[in-house]
């Protein structure tokens, strides 16, 4: 008779164990449910960071595809009048401007008398780097000039260029007022996730 009521005692779980194992489903339920929030939020962080990423190197690769097609001629000011080099930079506040004539613009099919030749400005307006585009050497007053956002949050855009002795962030310097093209460019960026972002091209020789 004992053994049977003992035995009979063990076949289910009292209203105790009960408790305790629903708290500790709620408490496994709700640190997984935590953790897959948090596995969410990292995972769009990253994706975040990634498309970042993305754009700052498309931005890069923009930049030194101009610069690697930067071509030996003298361009002109709206005026007609030559300029003093032909690749101009100079700090206006904190930031670069940056302007040259590159070779190599795609001409639309049907438009056989277009130029290949492109002029290019680069500046920094309001957290943005914008890449402004003449779809000729030698812009005059009424010329188009086409805007385009290459890089957004940007806190920092300076151009230094090298002479063969220093860098500087003006060309033609102040000591080579005579200097047609500088050896090498140094670009810096900073934007909102990477700061300090430098790119280093060497630019095209000049023909002798």
């Amino acid at each position: 008779m004992n053994k049977r009521m003992r035995s009979g005692r063990h076949q289910g779980f009292t209203l105790v164990e009960l408790l305790i194992a629903v708290g500790i489903m709620a408490l496994l339920g709700t640190v997984g449910a935590l953790l897959l929030n948090s596995s969410l939020e990292n995972q769009a962080a990253i994706e975040k960071r990634q498309q970042a990423l993305e754009r700052v190197a498309l931005a890069l690769t923009v930049f030194r595809r101009d610069v690697e097609q930067l071509i030996p001629r003298i361009p002109r000011d709206e005026q007609g009048d030559p300029m003093p080099a032909n690749i101009v930079a100079e700090q206006v506040g904190e930031d670069s401007e940056l302007e040259f004539v590159h070779g190599g613009r795609r001409v639309l099919p049907g438009r056989s008398l277009g130029s290949t030749l492109e002029r290019v400005r680069y500046v920094r307006e309001e957290k943005e780097l914008i890449r402004y585009s003449a779809a000729v050497a030698d812009p005059a007053g009424n010329t188009t000039w086409q805007r385009q956002v290459v890089l957004n949050d940007v806190s920092e855009f300076v151009v230094e260029l090298y002479d063969g002795n220093r860098w500087s962030v003006f060309w033609p310097p102040s000591t080579q007022v005579n200097a047609t093209q500088p050896r090498s460019l140094r670009m810096t960026v900073s934007t909102g996730v990477w700061p300090d972002i430098q790119l280093n091209v060497l630019l095209p020789e000049l023909s002798q």
